[in-house]
């Protein structure tokens, strides 16, 4: 994973152990180890590395929320003193480029599939789109997940992007929360894009297709309770769909049409610096940024109060449990454009630490904040 410069570079800013640890800090420390269930014992070499991550995010918090200007604010939440390698565990979405998807035929049969959708979006007359969205008014918008240390972000924003889609078209006999767990167990990853699948990393449209051909069963039926690699074959699916819609890479309007008119839609991101988000409208991305976290876009808006003359936004919605930035979610600055500055554009320059598979290219193009245009796809019921 690149790990951004300038302010927001949470990681591994500089080392641990150069930062100051006054007394102020060692209590706040052992109040956010109660909260936070820590186990390892006070005086240890793991606490004392803690204890110099936490002093660390401490500064960058209080630095942060003291720009004058600033849309966003910081915390000390859930991830501030773990290590660079636990948070890039998480950060398990790759990214499955158009011309990654000439080698499989899984990925073949999903260009296939929406490939006259695309066309459709190709043309700008059929581009509209409302003021505003939020989705959240769905019941199944309530449905977080905390993926914990599992690289499991792409079937999670797959899963929900298809209950999300599935209570609006009422798709489902019996409603209810989806097993993201067989996703994780059973979609099959033949090139090996972003790792070996499972909690080592997919792609949401692999999720997308595996549940397009096999269905998918409720949370509650799927007897592995934790994803472990092990898939249960025997369920009866309670959804089945008829495939999904890849959006144009690195376009504003479909993607804006799309979250307007069809629903909810699982798109890709530089997730590196969101750690220590807590509220507000996030722009804490360079231009240059490393895709490497998938979420569900759950709608965009209008934010009159962040940052002088307020700041326009999507909506999304996160797998790091609902404690985690507004309530599981996080706003991200929406550009008015798809191309150059104004559009945020700029180039992924370590493809194979977020997004690649074995024998593409070098770099990729990534627009809008965090790359949040580079990649997006929703299901078909």
């Amino acid at each position: 994973m690149k790990v951004l410069g300038g302010l927001l570079a949470f990681f591994l800013r500089k080392p641990a152990d150069a930062t100051v640890i006054s007394s102020s800090d060692e209590a706040l420390y052992r109040g956010f180890r109660i909260r936070h269930n820590r186990a390892d014992a006070e005086g240890t070499e793991e606490y004392k590395h803690r204890l110099q991550l936490f002093a660390l995010r401490r500064q960058q918090v209080e630095k942060q929320n003291s720009q004058p200007d600033k849309t966003w604010e910081a915390a000390l939440n859930k991830f501030a003193d773990i290590t660079k390698e636990e948070y890039e565990a998480m950060l398990g979405y790759r990214r499955v480029e158009q011309q990654q998807q000439r080698g499989g035929q899984i990925m073949r049969r999903s260009v296939d599939a929406s490939a006259s959708l695309l066309q459709e979006y190709d043309n700008e007359q059929d581009y509209t789109h409302s003021e505003t969205r939020d989705w959240r008014n769905l019941n199944s918008s309530s449905f977080f997940r905390n993926q914990g240390s599992c690289g499991s972000c792409w079937a999670v924003a797959a899963t929900g992007a298809l209950e999300m889609h599935a209570e609006l078209k009422h798709a489902m006999t019996t409603p209810g929360k989806l097993s993201f767990q067989q996703v994780v167990d059973c979609t099959p990853n033949p090139r090996n894009c972003g790792g070996q699948g499972g909690c080592s990393g997919a792609t949401a449209e692999l999720a997308l297709e595996y549940v397009k051909v096999h269905g998918i069963a409720l949370a509650s039926s799927y007897e592995d309770g934790e994803a472990s690699g092990n898939c249960q074959t025997h369920h009866t699916p309670a959804l089945r769909t008829t495939g999904f819609v890849r959006l144009p890479v690195n376009k504003l309007q479909p993607l804006l049409s799309a979250v307007s008119n069809d629903g909810p839609v699982v798109v890709s991101a530089d997730a590196s610096p969101w750690s220590l988000y807590n509220k507000g409208v996030f722009n804490g991305c360079e231009r240059d940024a490393t895709v490497n976290h998938a979420v569900l876009m759950v709608g965009y808006g209008h934010d009159p109060n962040a940052g002088t003359g307020g700041r326009d936004y999507w909506l999304i919605r996160n797998s790091w449990g609902q404690g985690w930035g507004e309530d599981g979610f996080i706003r991200i600055e929406r550009h008015s454009s798809d191309s150059g500055e104004a559009g945020h554009c700029g180039t992924d320059h370590n493809p194979k630490e977020g997004v690649a598979c074995d024998g593409d290219p070098p770099t990729l193009p990534v627009c809008g904040m965090c790359g949040i245009l580079s990649d997006s796809s929703y299901p078909q019921m």
